[in-house]
């Protein structure tokens, strides 16, 4: 378990932990500065034409956890064709 230098208090999240954690809270600094990109993941980026459009397009009449559910299996096969 990693812990957080008292120097990096100030950038610490407070987050609720996942139901079948041991604490109710969990304590983390952030990963990425918010509104940031990481590189990794520019490709799934809304972008003209992208992947994620053409998959919000297919998935436009779904809603909720269907549309969630939706759109990550459309990526999964879009992206499996590269």
């Amino acid at each position: 378990m990693a812990g957080i230098m008292l120097t990096e208090a100030g950038n610490a999240i407070v987050y609720q932990s996942v139901p079948w954690a041991k604490h109710i809270v969990s304590l983390k600094t952030q990963s990425f500065p918010k509104g940031a990109v990481p590189s990794h993941l520019s490709g799934f980026l809304f972008t003209k034409g992208g992947d994620p459009a053409t998959c919000a397009r297919e998935t436009i009449n779904m809603a909720g956890a269907n549309r969630v559910r939706g759109m990550n299996s459309c990526i999964s096969r879009l992206r499996k064709r590269r």
